[in-house]
């Protein structure tokens, strides 16, 4: 392989930090089992590579979902302790379910382009081929903003689940003017494809496209894809059952977090008292008034909601606040609760509020006119 000059490194380096600040807030790095991945894949100037430009995305980024999965999980620490995705061995997979979402490791079909720094059959993941995935992503972008439909035919999960028809699964809408009730559809049916799977229903060897749910089935109805393809690609580490299953639990509690940042979705106010129903005495959080779409956001305004001071904010100003909403969900993971006793309270915490909006980039998020 012909050597990348030093400044072309440091320049992917600042390249791919801003690329991270647009996706998401995850501590780059990732968990020991993302950190094998890369060892074990990564040759020595890629390795370099990947070090540099992580080091620039960690200044650039912040451990958001990590502190607020950690707290789910049990953490009463400080930010930088429950920060941590080293914190706790046991949280190690249901922190990479929580990161797929964000970086489904993927591999390029026919059609789908030839970047820089990608290897043909390989798997690509941030951690493992850091040039090729910031390629990848902006490419993404470019499409999303010239108006290009991103989906399973034309486009990798990455792009599909940044700008395209995938975007589901971070609580938010795929295009403008999209009802509150079609992308609340879209959500149920990723919840419920989650659970089913942490709850051991489905086979990993399963066929995604045969899951009986429609909207599943619909979205990868072009793949060959199995479960464990989906959600382990290139991964050895995760692939036992129990893994896979706090795997898919962690996907489910991504999309559930996004749904509390007002980058994402626009929430109602809350009493705190108030709750799902007669049948069902949890508390409910704020109702959906929007869920916003992305492709028309300004990515710094976006990103300054997905800040751990912003989560910071709503997590004292909210009751209940994502973390008491998903420790109600660990704990019906941790029984090992099926799906016809989890959905009601997952419909309650994505309940529509009856003046919603169709999806828009939100009045505060919108690129500004220069």
């Amino acid at each position: 392989m012909k050597r990348p000059p030093f400044k072309y490194i440091v320049g992917l380096a600042m390249f791919l930090g801003i690329c991270s600040a647009q996706a998401s807030k995850l501590r780059p790095e990732g968990t020991f089992i993302e950190q094998k991945l890369a060892n074990r894949s990564q040759g020595y100037f890629e390795k370099i590579l990947s070090s540099v430009a992580l080091r620039s995305i960690h200044q650039l980024g912040e451990p958001v979902h990590e502190e607020i999965t950690n707290r789910i999980l049990g953490c009463n620490g400080d930010a930088d302790m429950c920060g941590d995705p080293d914190l706790d061995p046991d949280n190690a997979y249901v922190l990479a379910g929580v990161r797929w979402n964000d970086d489904p490791p993927f591999r390029f079909e026919k059609g789908h382009g030839d970047f820089g720094g990608c290897e043909s059959g390989a798997t690509v993941r941030l951690v493992t081929f850091p040039q090729c995935w910031g390629n990848v992503f902006k490419d993404g972008e470019r499409k999303a903003h010239a108006g290009r439909a991103l989906t399973a035919e034309t486009a990798p999960l990455l792009t599909r689940s940044h700008f395209g028809d995938m975007q589901y699964l971070h609580a938010m809408a795929s295009n403008d003017n999209e009802t509150a009730a079609v992308v609340r559809q879209r959500i149920l049916s990723w919840a419920e494809f989650t659970w089913r799977v942490g709850a051991g229903e489905f086979p990993n060897a399963m066929l995604v496209k045969d899951v009986p749910i429609e909207a599943i089935s619909r979205d990868f109805r072009t793949k060959g894809w199995s479960i464990q393809d989906l959600f382990a690609l290139g991964n050895p580490y995760v692939r036992k059952p129990e893994n896979m299953s706090k795997l898919a639990f962690g996907s489910f509690l991504h999309m559930l977090q996004d749904s509390f940042a007002d980058g994402h979705a626009e929430r109602g106010s809350t009493d705190g008292m108030t709750t799902c129903g007669p049948t069902l005495p949890l508390k409910s959080p704020g109702q959906i008034v929007e869920f916003h779409s992305y492709v028309h956001q300004d990515s710094k305004k976006h990103g300054e909601d997905d800040s751990r001071i912003a989560f910071s904010t709503s997590w004292n100003a909210r009751s209940p606040n994502v973390v008491d909403v998903g420790r109600v969900f660990n704990e019906y993971f941790l029984r090992k609760a099926s799906w016809a006793e989890v959905k009601p309270y997952v419909e309650c915490v994505f309940a529509i509020h009856p003046d919603a909006r169709n999806s828009s980039p939100g009045d505060k998020y919108v690129i500004s006119q220069r």
